[in-house]
């Protein structure tokens, strides 16, 4: 009997832990998405995209500190050489490469959140 308080305690603690990581992945994610919407719509109505582009670049690089203790690093490392493509891209006139970029980043932004959500196959 002993045992099962600091047990009890231990358990809801992780609990915690885990439903806020999830909350943070979940809440960072959807920042850079609607970021990433929003540069592609710069990008379309020929505003300034790389204004967006850094912003988004400047709040990945400041989340991702964090992220990596919950998020496996490749994916991680994927998103950052995206956005540096993104950056440089947004500059040119290559728009099939532009909208390649945002579409995978788009992906994985969707596969971080799909990875960490609770469902069977993150529990298995």
């Amino acid at each position: 009997m002993k045992r099962l308080i600091p047990a009890g305690i231990l358990l809801i603690a992780v609990i915690v832990s885990y439903v806020l990581s999830l909350r943070y992945i979940s809440v960072t994610c959807d920042k850079a998405e609607k970021l990433v919407l929003q540069c592609e719509e710069e990008y379309k109505n020929g505003g300034n995209p790389c204004a967006v582009t850094e912003e988004l670049t400047d709040m990945w690089d400041e989340k991702e500190k964090i992220l990596s203790f919950f998020v496996n690093h490749d994916r991680i490392d994927e998103i950052e050489l995206e956005l540096s493509s993104l950056s440089v891209l947004s500059e040119s006139n290559e728009e099939i490469l532009f909208y390649e970029h945002i579409e995978n980043i788009k992906m994985l932004l969707h596969q971080v959140k799909e990875d960490t959500e609770i469902s069977t196959h993150s529990i298995f």
